[in-house]
């Protein structure tokens, strides 16, 4: 993902279960495994996600084409994701970008507050969470789903629904149809298995472009939230730059292998936000 996008609102939708830990440091299920996906639409291809560590840790490999003029044009991308640093690299032109991780600057605030004040930060998450969703015009309906044999929430909103591996931010299912832009994005398989470290390793021919100011938009941004949820209003998306750090630091392109490059800029921040949002919610 590729674009800088305006942040529309960033929130965890995070429950009291979760006033002593920190919401941002977030866990999927399993400590390891290897997700594939099909992707279909305006894009063709298939997409392989590679989890260590619970998911603090992964990589993401993508392997699409796209008809343009007539024109079969491939593209193949991997973004590898550290607790620290999010690499994306175009692997047909052999370039990358390096940035932060948004959620470390998140942690980092997080963890710097007083107990009162994080239960007072997760609890007005709670409140702000649902009158988000309600703004924009969007819906969330928990366990609807079993795909592959896991429960799935549902997470819907105009032109495009997801199907989110339950209490998580993972998608296992992505429709949309915007502007003309269809994609389908659907697991194929979930296999609980260390991948090789190979695929966490950096190419050595690739010389990772970093743009530090973009860095200290997220580390504001992070800042901005941090004390929005304490007094309780929601955080400006016009004192937040841009969206995560995977849709930073690039002009807008045409749509890449991620399903959500497939949206617009509008509805793809939206959709990413209502993830974050309602990832973490909990029965």
């Amino acid at each position: 993902m590729k674009k800088i996008l305006p942040l529309l609102i960033v929130l965890i939708f995070a429950s009291s279960a979760f006033a002593l830990e920190n919401p941002w440091d977030t866990k999927l299920p399993f400590k390891n495994a290897v997700i594939k996906y099909k992707i279909s639409g305006t894009l063709n291809g298939e997409k392989i996600i590679y989890i260590k560590d619970y998911g603090r840790t992964t990589a993401e490999y993508s392997d699409t084409s796209m008809k343009m003029f007539g024109m079969e044009q491939p593209q193949k991308e991997t973004i590898i994701t550290t607790p620290d640093w999010e690499y994306t690299i175009d692997l047909i032109e052999n370039t990358g970008t390096k940035q932060a991780n948004p959620k470390k600057f998140l942690i980092q605030e997080f963890n710097n507050l007083s107990k009162a004040e994080q239960k007072k930060v997760v609890k007005n998450a709670q409140t702000l969470g649902v009158s988000t969703i309600e703004g924009m015009d969007g819906t969330l309906e928990k366990n609807v789903e079993k795909i592959l044999g896991y429960q799935c929430d549902k997470v819907s909103m105009p032109g495009t629904t997801a199907y989110l591996f339950s209490g998580t931010d993972l998608p296992l299912k992505i429709k949309g149809d915007n502007m003309g832009m269809k994609m389908n994005q659907t697991v194929t398989s979930i296999k609980k298995e260390s991948a090789a470290s190979s695929k966490f390793k950096l190419p050595q021919n690739i010389q990772f472009e970093h743009n530090k100011q973009v860095d200290q938009m997220m580390q504001d941004r992070a800042q901005t939230i941090i004390k929005a949820l304490l007094d309780g209003t929601h955080p400006k998306s016009s004192n937040m730059g841009a969206g995560s750090g995977s849709q930073m630091g690039k002009a807008p392109v045409a749509p890449t292998s991620t399903g959500q490059d497939q949206m617009t800029p509008e509805l793809q921040e939206q959709m990413k936000q209502m993830m974050n949002i309602f990832g973490k919610q909990k029965e």
